[in-house]
This record gives C-alpha cells, sequence and structure tokens, in this order.
C-alpha cells in the first residue's frame, strides 16, 4: 500500500506541482482554502488552516506518513501590504499544522525561502543566523525556529526562488508572465539588482522524494541551483534555451519591499545566495546550475511533464 503525503496548501502554485510529481509513488491528500483544483488522483479537501480543530480532524481522517506544509503568502510585496495576514498563513498556520502533524505521527516538511537572510553579499550556510529584511522572511524565520523548536519529526526546506507553471490560470507566477511575454513578442521588465538562485520546482520534488527515501530527519536543509543571478538575468537565460528574443527583456530597479520596520539600511544590491554542499553530500547528488535547470525545464515542457 503507498504512503500518503498530505500536503497543505495543495492550491498553491508548489503545493499542486508537489501534488502531481509525487503521485505516482504517493497516496496525495491535498487541503485548499479557496481555490479548489483537480489534479488526477488527488483527493482534495477545504480546510482552513488557521482554524486548529479542523487541522486536526484532516490529521486523525487521513493518517499521513508525511505533511507538507505549502500554504502561505509567497508574495513579498503582499506580505508588506498585508503583514498580520502574513504572519497568520506564513506562522500561525503552520503552528497548527505542526501540532497535529506531531499528535498523529507525522513527518511535518516546512517549505522555506532564502528570504530568511539578510541579502549581504555572502554565500549562507544552514548555521548563519538570519536577519530578515523583509516582512514575508521575517513570518517564515520565526516558523523555522518555531518547528525546529516544538517538533520532533520535521524538515525544513530553506529554497531559492521555485519556478515552473501554476494550476492556476487566473493567478499567472512571475515565470509564467515571462513566458507569455516572449511568447508574444512583448517587452517585460526584470529586477537586475537582487541575486538569487532559480530552480525548476521539478527538482524540489526529486529532492523530497530522495529525503523521503532515505528518512532524513530534523534537518534544516538549503535547497537551491549551485549559482546564482538577478531575474533579469535569469529572463535572459530562459530566452537563450527557449529560443526567444532576449532584447525584449529590459532590467529594472528599485521594487524590491524592503520592510523598514526592521531598522535595515537599503542597499542597491542584495544578495540571497544559498550554500547548498549539505543537501549534496546528505543525498549523493549535485544540484543543477541555473542554465542546467532551464535545459530540464524545456525538456520536460516538450515532452508534456
Amino acid at each position: 500500500m503507498k504512503k500518503t503525503i498530505l500536503i497543505f496548501g495543495v492550491s498553491s502554485f508548489v503545493g499542486s506541482n508537489l501534488a502531481q510529481m509525487l503521485g505516482d509513488e504517493y497516496r496525495i491528500v491535498g487541503t485548499y482554502n479557496k481555490t479548489p483544483v483537480d489534479i488526477p488522483g488527488v483527493t482534495c479537501v477545504p480546510l482552513d488552516v488557521l482554524k486548529k480543530d479542523n487541522v486536526f480532524k484532516v490529521l486523525s481522517i487521513f493518517k499521513p506518513n508525511f505533511t507538507i506544509y505549502a500554504v502561505g503568502m509567497s508574495s513579498l510585496t503582499e506580505c508588506l501590504r498585508n503583514p498580520k495576514k502574513a504572519d497568520a498563513l506564513n506562522s500561525a498556520g503552520a503552528s497548527n499544522c505542526t501540532m497535529a502533524s506531531e499528535r498523529f505521527g507525522s513527518k511535518f516538511i516546512y517549505l522555506s525561502s532564502c528570504y530568511v537572510l539578510g541579502g549581504a553579499d555572502t554565500v549562507y550556510k544552514e548555521s548563519d543566523t538570519p536577519f530578515p529584511n523583509t516582512v514575508y522572511g521575517n513570518s517564515l524565520s520565526s516558523t523555522e525556529f518555531y518547528v525546529q523548536r516544538s517538533c520532533l519529526n520535521y524538515l525544513i526546506l530553506r529554497c531559492a526562488p521555485l519556478y515552473g507553471r501554476s494550476y492556476n490560470p487566473l493567478h499567472p507566477n512571475w515565470f509564467e508572465m515571462l513566458q507569455t511575454s516572449l511568447a508574444k513578442n512583448v517587452g517585460i521588465p526584470a529586477d537586475d539588482e537582487v541575486w538569487t538562485g532559480f530552480l525548476d520546482v521539478y527538482v524540489l520534488a526529486k529532492i523530497v522524494k530522495s529525503m523521503i527515501h532515505f528518512g532524513v530527519t530534523n534537518k534544516l536543509l538549503q535547497v537551491s541551483s549551485n549559482n546564482s543571478m538577478t531575474r533579469f538575468e535569469f529572463a535572459k537565460a530562459y530566452a537563450k534555451v527557449f529560443k526567444k528574443d532576449a532584447n525584449l527583456i529590459q532590467p529594472s530597479s528599485g521594487t524590491f519591499p524592503i520592510d523598514r520596520n526592521q531598522g535595515k539600511a537599503v542597499v542597491a544590491n542584495l544578495f540571497y545566495k544559498l550554500d547548498v554542499s549539505n543537501l549534496e553530500s546528505l543525498l549523493g547528488v549535485k544540484v543543477p546550475s541555473i542554465e542546467e535547470s532551464l535545459l530540464l525545464t524545456y525538456q520536460r515542457f516538450n515532452a508534456g511533464v
């Protein structure tokens, strides 16, 4: 019998992609709040993660072996505009799901972000203390701390920006807007001041499978490409791989939503580079470069994956 994975936030970009990509080996159950999705082979149920009793009820019914928290407000700008909602979804909801997972013996997998870090020009290790300069990063950082202190069976995956296609056509992500603009020969601006890794969400799914297979427990691991770029450079690399007009991509700046309440100075460039040596050593793999990740994306899109 297949083991069960419960994905809180199955209608999100990451949640929906993980549901599809993990479904070949696991029974997938997903929860959504207001946006139902129809993913073949996935049982989807409505749930508000802020309602603790309902979260416990879902765990008691489905008894998942693994629980993935893919709920949350992931837009840095929206988090800055609505910090209370960001804290509720990124922190309070995760707390409810952590407690329920502990109660029913399910390994809790929390998806965090490189934005818990401070943006210095360095390559961050897992042991570096987070000093987030965004509302989004601050909410995730507090949850990382809570999970590590409160959970006896967990994984925290601190991820670079993930890209791919969404299951919600009404709210296209930045990667999809890039695809659409270049396909229609329409110009698109792209930030050229913030440096991160970029990774196909399909690679994350493979990493999650490997961690489950090897029984990795009670670790915070960073997941990223092995190099970094700005969105402008990433868009240029995308255009090269997908054979689009790179001249349509224009550099932009000054749009990063710094949380000035944190008292951080605003600098011209920010860097969220992740050291992935622990991940590579633990799983015996080599993570791809951004260019290699885009080649994988090109191949799987053409293959209909």
